[in-house]
């Protein structure tokens, strides 16, 4: 079956700045002791309890997302984290590796070239919000965004150029189908015979790329290409349309995929 080819007008694949970042999830008490160190070496980081993604800025050296951030301006959107293995973690992230008890196989960010053979078709976007695992792992509420979100989600589809016209139950569809595609890839490619899922739009068709940037969904694969939701652009000035490469170092360390939970 033949899918949609993106349109190179909407694909860029020009490196931006040298960019990197470490993500750590860490519980209370191995959250506070890292926190605790970094002080008595005069570090400071920046408190995030409204955007999670706002810490992906270069301009944020060492970020600290509490639990209020899921709860901020992205509710609804990031109300995944509540139903995962993260839920009640701490995340820290800092552009560069941090060489502290408790701190151990990061999550990487790093900027890439990479470019898809092909995106899915209308039908296959439907298939993909279909699934099983998709289905049992949706937060209550996800689908039912508030008249605040339309207003946000039509004036972003045409302040960045969207060619299609707005229709939100479309838009809808396509950030589940995204998400999906994390939890049960159809769309990917095989790296070391291992499935290396990818982001299935561009930056103003999908939503909540902060949960695949930070593991909440997919992080049952060691690699993975995510491209940035256009509240990520907008907030974490990351450029559109650009895929990243996430990674989870101990998982490649020792040899691939980590267990699926």
């Amino acid at each position: 079956m033949r899918g949609e080819r993106w349109e190179e007008r909407f694909f860029k694949v020009d490196k931006m700045t040298e960019y990197k970042k470490y993500c750590y999830w860490l519980d209370l008490e191995e959250f506070t002791s890292v926190r605790n160190d970094l002080a008595r070496k005069e570090v400071q980081g920046t408190d995030e309890t409204h955007l999670p993604c706002r810490v992906l800025k270069t301009s944020t050296e060492l970020g600290y997302v509490t639990h209020s951030a899921w709860n901020g301006f992205c509710k609804r959107r990031t109300s995944w984290y509540w139903k995962s293995d993260k839920a009640e973690k701490f995340l820290i992230v800092s552009n560069g590796s941090l060489d502290i008890p408790g701190c151990k196989d990061p999550i990487t960010i790093v900027e890439s070239n990479f470019k898809p053979d092909r995106l899915p078709s209308p039908k296959e976007i439907f298939e993909l919000t279909e699934s099983n695992e998709y289905r049992k792992r949706k937060p209550k509420g996800w689908d039912k965004p508030d008249p605040i979100e339309r207003d946000f989600y039509q004036i972003y589809h045409e302040r960045y150029g969207a060619t299609d016209s707005f229709d939100l139950d479309r838009l809808l569809k396509y950030h589940s189908a995204n998400h999906a595609n994390f939890l049960n890839p159809k769309f990917y490619i095989t790296l070391n015979e291992s499935k290396v899922p990818y982001s299935i739009a561009d930056s103003i068709h999908v939503c909540s790329s902060c949960l695949e940037f930070f593991n909440i969904l997919g992080d049952q694969w060691s690699l993975k290409y995510v491209v940035p939701c256009i509240g990520t652009v907008k907030f974490a000035s990351l450029p559109m349309n650009h895929y990243f490469e996430v990674k989870i170092m101990g998982a490649l360390n020792s040899g691939g995929r980590v267990p699926a939970f």
